[in-house]
C-alpha cells in the first residue's frame, strides 16, 4: 500500500512539475479562489465597516470638518508608523511590489507575517483616509492565500507560481467585482505570461472570488453611468492630446517613486509615515477630495458635476498626496488613485471639448481617461481596458479607450523612458524587476520533469561483488557519498575498471587501488570523470537549478525529496534524480 501511494504521489508531482496536471491545478484554483474571496470580503468589512461611526456614507470624507480632515490622516499615519516600527524589518514589505519580489526572487513564497501586517495596516490606512487604493492590499492578501495553499501541499515551485497568480486574480475579482480584469491583471502584471496551463486555473479562481464578493455585497456595477458614446470622429484629436497629458502624468508619478522609494530603506517607518500624515492632512483641509480612494469624486467626474478648475486642483493635490504616500511606504495601492486622476483629467478635457467645440461628454472622456491613466501607470493596457469595461458596463468606451491607452502608454514608455510603476519601484528598492524571457521559461518547469532518473546511490568503498551487483541495475550514474562533497561518477567508468585485466606480476604497492580481490574499490580514486554535487529540492524549478549550479560551482545537482526539510546528505536522503547542465540547455533550446 505504501508503495502504491508513493507511486501515485510521484506521478502527480511529475505532472505538476511538467504543467500537465491541469485538472488538479483547476481544483486547487477553486479552493484558492474561495480562500482569497473570503479573505478579501473580511478585509473590505474591516476597512469599510467602521466608517459608519464618523462618515455619513462610505468615502464621504468631504463631509468632515477641516480639523477632522487634518487629524484623521495624521493620527492614522502615526499609528501605522508605530505598528511598522514594532514589526521586524523582514515583516514590513507589503503590497504588489512585495508580491512581485517574492514571485521573481523567492519562488513565490509569501511570508504570513507580512500578510497579517498588510491585512490590519491596509485597513487602518483606508479607514484613516490615506490617499491610496485598496487593490494593493487585496493583491498581497490574495497572493498570500495562494502561496499558503501551495506551501501547505508542498507543491513544486512552478505550480506554486500558478497558485499565487490564482490568488491575485481572485483578490482583484473580489475587491472590484471584475473577474475578467482580475484574470488579465494576474497574467499581464504579476505572472507576465499567457499560457493555457496558467489561464484556466486563474479563470476559475477569479470566478470564485467574484462569487464571494457578490454573496457578501450583492451584484452591482461600480459606477452607474448612462450609455454615452463618442459623438464624432472629430473628438479623436482631443482624446489624443488627453492621452499625451495622461502619459506625462503617469511618468511624473513613476519618477516620483524613483526618488521617494529609496527613502524607505534610509528612514524609520514612524518618521516617514508622520510626514505622509502631516502632508495629507494639510492638503485635505483645502482639498478633501484627496482622502481615501476617491471613488465618490471619480463618480462625480464621470457625471460631469465637477468644474474644470475643481478638477485641475484635485489632480494636482491627489497626485502629490498619493505619490508621497506610496513612495514612503504607506500600505496601499495605486490603481484606485490612478483611476481618480484619469477621470479628473478626462473629465476636464470633456469640459474643454464641450465648451470650445460643442461636442463631447465629460463622462465619456472621464472613463477613457481612467483607462489611459491606469494602462500607462501599470504598463498593463489590456488589464486597464477590461477593468473600465467591467467597472462601467459601457461597451461604448472600448473604441476611444483603445487609442488613448496606446498613446498614453507609448508616451510614458518611449517619450519619458519610464516603465510600469511596479517594475520601477522594485528597481528603486534595489531589487530585480522584470525577469528575462529565458528566466520566465525556466521558471515554468520543475526539475523532476527533466531530471535523470537512471541513478544509483553508492558508498565510497565497495567490494567487487557489490560493484558487479550495482552495474547489473544499469544506472547511468553513480552518486558517491562518504566524502566531504558528494560526487557523481559514470557507471561506465566503474564497469571499464572492473573489465580491465589484472596485472598479477605487480607488487601490492604497484597495484592500482581496488585491483586486489580482497581490497575494496574506492570510487573516488578509480580512473574516470567525476562531478561534484550540490543538493536541490525536488520542488525547485529549472531556473533555481541553474542558479544553484552557478552559485555552488558544482558540476551537477542531486534532487532529494527531503532536502527541503533539512536533510542534505546523499546516503541519508531519498534521492530522486540528478540535474546536469545539459538538461537545462536541452529544455532551453527545444
Amino acid at each position: 500500500m505504501k508503495r502504491r501511494k508513493a507511486s501515485v504521489r510521484d506521478r502527480l508531482q511529475l505532472k505538476l512539475a511538467a504543467q500537465k496536471a491541469l485538472p488538479f491545478l483547476v481544483l486547487l484554483a477553486l479552493i484558492i479562489g474561495i480562500c482569497a474571496g473570503v479573505v478579501i470580503v473580511a478585509f473590505r468589512q474591516l476597512s469599510e465597516g467602521p466608517t459608519i461611526f464618523y462618515l455619513p456614507q462610505l468615502e464621504d470624507f468631504e463631509a468632515l470638518p477641516p480639523l477632522w480632515r487634518f487629524l484623521l490622516p495624521l493620527t492614522g499615519a502615526l499609528i501605522l508608523g508605530l505598528l511598522f516600527q514594532w514589526s521586524a524589518p523582514s515583516g514590513r514589505p507589503t503590497g504588489v511590489v512585495h508580491v512581485l519580489d517574492r514571485l521573481h526572487n523567492h519562488q513565490g513564497k509569501m511570508p504570513m507575517k507580512n500578510a497579517l501586517l498588510q491585512f490590519f495596516s491596509g485597513s487602518l490606512a483606508l479607514l484613516s483616509g490615506q490617499s491610496i487604493g485598496r487593490e494593493g492590499p487585496a493583491v498581497h492578501l490574495g497572493a498570500a492565500s495562494g502561496s499558503w495553499v501551495a506551501q501547505r501541499l508542498r507543491l513544486p515551485h512552478n505550480s506554486g507560481r500558478t497558485m499565487l497568480g490564482c490568488g491575485v486574480a481572485a483578490a482583484i475579482a473580489a475587491s472590484f467585482n471584475t473577474p475578467l480584469a482580475g484574470v488579465i491583471f494576474a497574467m499581464e502584471v504579476v505572472m507576465m505570461e499567457y499560457t493555457v496551463a496558467g489561464f484556466l486555473p486563474v479563470i476559475i479562481a477569479a470566478v470564485c472570488g467574484s462569487v464571494a464578493t457578490r454573496l457578501a455585497f450583492g451584484h452591482h456595477v461600480a459606477f452607474n453611468v448612462a450609455p454615452i458614446q463618442m459623438e464624432s470622429l472629430g473628438e479623436l484629436p482631443i482624446l489624443f492630446v488627453t492621452a499625451l497629458i495622461l502619459g506625462a502624468l503617469a511618468s511624473l508619478f513613476v519618477v516620483s517613486q524613483r526618488h521617494l522609494s529609496p527613502l524607505q530603506q534610509r528612514h524609520s517607518p514612524l518618521l516617514r509615515f508622520a510626514v505622509v500624515g502631516l502632508v495629507t492632512g494639510t492638503i485635505a483641509v483645502y482639498v478633501p477630495e484627496i482622502l481615501g480612494t476617491g471613488y465618490d469624486t471619480l463618480e462625480l467626474a464621470i457625471l460631469g458635476q465637477l468644474g474644470l478648475a475643481t478638477l485641475a486642483v484635485i489632480v494636482v493635490a491627489k497626485l502629490a498626496a498619493t505619490a508621497l504616500a506610496t513612495g514612503l511606504g504607506i500600505p496601499g495601492g495605486v490603481i484606485g488613485p490612478s483611476l481618480v486622476l484619469g477621470a479628473c483629467v478626462g473629465g476636464g478635457a470633456g469640459h474643454v471639448a464641450n465648451h470650445w467645440l460643442g461636442i463631447g461628454s465629460p463622462g465619456l472622456y472621464a472613463m477613457v481617461g481612467m483607462a489611459a491613466m491606469m494602462g500607462a501607470l501599470l504598463n498593463a493596457p489590456l488589464a486597464a481596458l477590461l477593468a473600465i469595461l467591467e467597472l462601467t458596463y459601457n461597451a461604448n468606451v472600448l473604441f476611444p479607450a483603445m487609442m488613448t491607452i496606446v498613446v498614453a502608454t507609448l508616451t510614458s514608455r518611449q517619450l519619458f523612458a519610464t516603465e510600469g510603476i511596479y517594475q520601477e519601484s522594485l528597481r528603486a528598492l534595489g531589487k530585480s524587476g522584470t525577469p528575462s524571457w529565458r528566466a520566465q521559461m525556466l521558471s515554468r518547469v520543475g526539475v523532476t520533469s527533466v531530471m535523470e532518473r537512471a541513478i544509483a546511490v553508492a558508498p565510497q568503498k565497495l567490494d567487487p561483488a557489490q560493484a558487479e551487483s550495482l552495474i547489473e541495475q544499469q544506472p547511468a550514474w553513480l552518486l558517491v557519498g562518504g566524502g566531504q562533497v558528494p560526487q557523481l561518477l559514470r557507471t561506465a567508468d566503474l564497469a571499464n575498471f572492473l573489465q580491465r585485466p589484472r596485472d598479477t606480476s605487480a607488487t601490492a604497492e604497484e597495484r592500482e587501488p581496488g585491483r586486489d580481490p580482497e581490497e575494496k574499490i574506492d570510487l573516488l580514486r578509480l580512473p574516470g570523470e567525476r562531478l561534484e554535487l550540490a543538493p536541490l529540492s525536488w520542488r525547485a524549478t529549472l531556473l533555481e537549478a541553474q542558479q544553484q549550479l552557478e552559485s555552488s560551482g558544482a558540476g551537477a545537482l542531486y534532487v532529494g525529496r527531503d532536502y527541503d526539510q533539512g536533510n542534505p546528505g546523499v546516503l541519508d536522503s531519498d534521492v530522486a534524480g540528478i540535474i546536469l547542465p545539459q538538461h537545462i540547455e536541452s529544455y532551453y533550446r527545444q
